[in-house]
């Protein structure tokens, strides 16, 4: 979807948000120029918002942190699997201005990934209590979140299981051991 956000010098400028997402408290902005490369690559760009201004993600550890969601998010989408973000809602950019920007580049079927299976936020602070609709979205994605996470855990305890044991053969194969070397 494309949209008008402000650049440094008060002009406005057409970006396709591909993300517009929070992680820890603080909110970060993934746009398009629909810039291309030869080799077929879309030119990105991602920004964390401080105030109203969409600033460079110049922190290393911040960096790979968001690499880290762009290919979850790319490899949830891709595979069908629940997103684990929270998507904030665009129309919130008008006030934001481009100040700087960290710049990547991704495979367009990649983009497409990342820019799919937006889930925005609601305000849950909101004053507006007409909506249950939503009211009862949220409580469904939660109740199917639980569950995911109660099959999650149920794998994890066959694999500590399995792990367990395969750790007790490996007890009695050096206890074997040490009584063929004493």
């Amino acid at each position: 979807m494309s949209r008008k956000i402000k650049n440094l010098t008060d002009e406005f400028t057409d970006v396709e948000v591909i993300r517009y997402f929070a992680n820890n408290d603080t909110e970060y902005l993934i746009y398009s120029l629909n810039e291309i490369d030869e080799s077929g690559y879309t030119k990105l760009y991602a920004s964390k918002i401080i105030g109203n201004k969409a600033c460079i993600i110049s922190d290393s550890d911040e960096w790979k942190s968001i690499t880290g969601i762009i290919k979850e998010i790319v490899r949830n989408n891709r595979d069908g699997n629940e997103l684990m973000i929270t998507d904030l809602n665009e129309d919130n950019l008008t006030d934001i201005t481009l100040q700087d920007t960290r710049v990547f580049k991704l495979q367009g079927n990649l983009v497409n990934l990342l820019s799919e299976n937006k889930k925005i936020k609601t305000n849950i602070y909101s004053d507006n209590h007409d909506d249950e609709n939503n009211d009862m979205t949220n409580k469904v994605n939660y109740e199917e979140l639980y569950k995911e996470q109660l099959d999650k855990n149920k794998e994890l305890e066959i694999e500590i299981n399995s792990l367990e044991e395969q750790i007790d053969k490996y007890k009695e194969i050096i206890e074997k051991i040490k009584e063929i070397v004493e």
